[in-house]
């Protein structure tokens, strides 16, 4: 059976607007790889965030999602697990539903890749299912989730978005012979900070949602007192995003501009994620309200441009990047001083 990619992408683009334009930009087989191990991760995911299950559940779901994993080849255990969700109806998203159905689809996809890319995929979705383990199971009595300090945010940004990057880091240099020793351990030292950015961003904008669901991530220090509340507590958080992002693009600039492939694939959610905190920045008085603040369709369509002219040019990156977030850079400069 040969690896169905209009399939997989429709998947991908019913799971993840943003990562349905840039995981194509990947060469084959990482493309495929890459796409099979955010569908598994996204159904972790959707699993933990089950907030409407009672924890018991969502943990003994993780751990059939780890069994599954740990016989790649068994697609009868995978259609026993797709199985449960034949009738499910207290997940919000349909797409994400779906999703878990397609499991044996998932996973006989998977068994299509060289076996050193499934042994990679299945070790960090596994990995990831345990951890988010733990964090379901420290929900208090309510069914909530409350981070008390930013190490705990740390922590947490590392199970579900910190291995992502280790996984992406081992299957890049897996397919590319210019990534070798001493290139491969300068990426390792970002690549917890570049996913991690990318996931303290998500969780900046979806804040106000997470907190109605019972997900209360950033520690309260940092959050508004309420919607009319005329302070900047949320400042340091955005800007400790935004130094996350700065790995992030230092990651960008360790992949050899030989494959170009890959460093548009690692910049284009790094940009848009800066423009996110930027446009964030400038509205953070909405972020409480209930507002969706997000970036422009329009200017979503070019930064894809700028980044694809610039994928190559070190230089252009930088350039591209100081000037999309220029103010939170000014934000974090006056943190620094503050604190001198």
């Amino acid at each position: 059976m040969a690896l169905s990619q209009d399939r997989l992408q429709a998947l991908l683009v019913s799971a993840s607007r943003t990562f349905a334009l840039n995981i194509p930009m990947l060469p084959s087989p990482l493309v495929e790889a890459v796409t099979l191990g955010y569908l598994l991760f996204r159904n972790a995911d959707t699993i933990e965030d089950a907030y409407l299950w009672p924890k018991e559940r969502r943990i003994a779901e993780l751990d059939r999602l780890i069994e599954v994993m740990s016989q790649p080849r068994d697609l009868a255990l995978a259609r026993d697990f797709a199985g449960r969700y034949r009738d499910e109806n207290q997940i919000e998203d349909p797409n994400h539903i779906e999703l878990l159905r397609q499991t044996p689809f998932i996973m006989e996809q998977l068994a299509e890749l060289p076996p050193s890319y499934v042994q990679v995929i299945v070790e960090h979705v596994t990995r990831t299912a345990r951890g988010m383990q733990s964090w379901v199971q420290s929900h208090d009595q309510l069914n909530t989730l409350t981070l008390l300090r930013l190490k705990q945010l740390d922590d947490y940004c590392y199970t579900v978005a910190g291995i992502v990057g280790e996984m992406l880091t081992t299957l890049f240099a897996l397919y590319s012979p210019y990534i070798q020793e001493a290139r491969l351990l300068y990426l390792r030292t970002l690549e917890i900070g570049f996913a991690a950015g990318l996931q303290l961003t998500n969780i900046i904008k979806d804040s106000f949602r997470d907190h109605h669901e019972g997900r209360h991530y950033i520690p309260r220090q940092y959050l508004p007192l309420g919607p009319n509340d005329p302070s900047d507590r949320i400042v340091p958080i955005l800007v400790y995003a935004y130094r996350h992002l700065l790995q992030g693009i230092e990651y960008v600039l360790g992949v050899p501009a030989q494959e170009v492939g890959i460093r548009k694939f690692c910049l284009i959610p790094v940009v848009l994620a800066g423009a996110t905190l930027d446009r964030l920045l400038q509205n953070r008085g909405d972020l409480y309200s209930g507002t969706d603040v997000k970036i422009a369709r329009s200017k979503v369509f070019e930064l894809l441009n700028q980044t694809n002219s610039v994928a190559t040019d070190n230089g252009g990156i930088q350039q591209l990047w100081e000037q999309l977030t220029r103010p939170l850079a000014e934000c974090s400069q006056k943190l620094a001083a503050a604190q001198s």
